[in-house]
């Protein structure tokens, strides 16, 4: 399974996307996308403070197409360790993603890379690349 942060999803935003994520995408059962609460909160924060009715609008309908893992016990656990080791200075909406893919077994699919990998356990995926 795998867990598609906010940079992954705003490129699928955008009116071109990428077209390495849009066939990487593809070929994923839709039972398999994921994104996290985190993120669906950032993309609508985003799309108000842009204001433009157009892109809620496209969020909404994004998201409604994924499904969203919550922030829940065992993701809570996995943030507690995190933050305890080297999670300790990365903003909190970026470790709470990382628990979440932890806490679930899934591959985080980003396109900021190096915000992540103090985490060992984290898998990670870019598939905006090639």
């Amino acid at each position: 399974m795998y867990l598609l942060d906010t940079s992954t999803l705003a490129e699928l935003l955008r009116t071109k996307p990428p077209v390495g994520l849009i066939r990487r995408l593809s070929h994923v059962p839709t039972h398999e996308r994921w994104t996290s609460v985190v993120t669906v909160g950032q993309l609508l924060i985003a799309a108000r403070h842009e204001g433009a009715p157009k892109l809620m609008q496209d969020v909404v309908r994004l998201v409604a197409a994924i499904r969203v893992a919550p922030f829940d016990l065992s993701a809570a656990q996995s943030f507690a360790k995190l933050r305890a080791g080297d999670g300790a200075q990365l903003d909190t909406d970026d470790v709470i993603v990382a628990a979440i893919a932890i806490s679930r077994d899934m591959a985080l699919v980003t396109r900021r890379r190096e915000v992540f990998t103090a985490f060992d356990e984290l898998r990670l995926e870019d598939w905006t690349t090639a």
